[in-house]
Formats: C-alpha cells, structure tokens, sequence
C-alpha cells in the first residue's frame, strides 16, 4: 500500500488496482456487517416482543389488579405508580372510529355526507414519458432532469465468476 505524507501525517490513497480493490473490500465487508447486524437485531427484537407478550399474558392481570389497589390507597388524584423501572397506570382513551367496511361507508356518506368524501388525484410518470418519448413536448408542471452518470459499488459474490450482479448487493456510492 503506497500512501503520501501531508504536513508530517501519512495518508492512504487509492492509486492501483490493489489500493483501490482494498478499499472496495472494506466498503463490501462493512455493508456485510450492517446487514449481520441488522439480522442480529430483528432476531433481538422478535425475541424482545415474544419475552414482553408471555410477561403481559403470565403478569398482565395480576400487575394490573395490583396497581388499582396501589392508586385506591393513593388518594392524591394520580392515576399511576412509579417504580424503579418504570411506572404502570391508567390512562383514558379517546373515543375513536373503526372503520370496519369501506365499501359500505363509502355508500352511506354518498347518500348521507357527501362532504366526508375525498376524491384523490393523481398522475403517473409512465403515461407521461410515453407521450414525452412521442412528442417531444414536456407537459406544463413536469421538466425532464437529466440521467447521467452515477458512480457505484458492487459486491462480488463468492460463488459466480466475474462478479456476476447479486439482487441488493449494489449501492451508490457517496
């Protein structure tokens, strides 16, 4: 590896094939190890979620019927406990809207309140570059941005000859 001194301090600098394979290495090992540890970390919080649901199931009820008897001795207003891990307490909850048929709602307020409904609009870019690719002509309200260059890196599998493409294994560099 060549690096250049600046001011007294040695830098590294890509200026081969190896130097500049080194550093593809490094960017490929470290895009390997955030998906390790993302792997790691769903089957941390999976692991998590079941531990919290057998607690709630196992505890729930008897946690709770305890934390009634703790703010009935209170008699200062609070509705919760403080513990040393955290507190536990009641708390009202709004009234809310359940929506449990769309189609059948969509039907009542056509007859009933026809201000509740919301008509949405939109406009796709596929029929758009297709008229752009036949005319010529960009519609008012649309500019057409330049594709260029892009600079990337890709991870080589182990198991294809000359780096053949592997789904997600490119990403932009920068």
């Amino acid at each position: 590896m060549r690096t250049e001194i600046v001011q007294g301090e040695e830098r590294f600098s890509v200026h081969n094939a190896a130097t500049a394979n080194w550093v593809v290495r490094k960017i490929v090992e470290a895009r390997a190890y955030g998906q390790r540890v993302k792997a790691w970390a769903e089957l941390e919080q999976r692991r998590a979620q079941r531990e919290e649901a057998f607690l709630l199931r196992r505890f729930g009820v008897e946690l709770e019927t305890w934390a009634r008897q703790q703010i009935a001795q209170q008699h200062d207003g609070r509705r919760s406990v403080s513990l040393p891990a955290g507190g536990i307490g009641f708390r009202i909850e709004p009234t809310r809207l359940c929506v449990v048929d769309d189609k059948r709602l969509l039907d009542w307020c056509k007859t009933h309140l026809p201000s509740a409904i919301r008509v949405i609009q939109s406009v796709p870019k596929t029929p758009l570059m297709e008229h752009i690719k036949l005319t010529g002509e960009c519609p008012d309200g649309a500019e057409i941005q330049a594709g260029g260059e892009r600079f990337h890196i890709t991870a080589k599998n182990l198991g294809t000859d000359k780096g053949g493409r592997d789904e997600g294994a490119e990403e932009e560099a920068g």
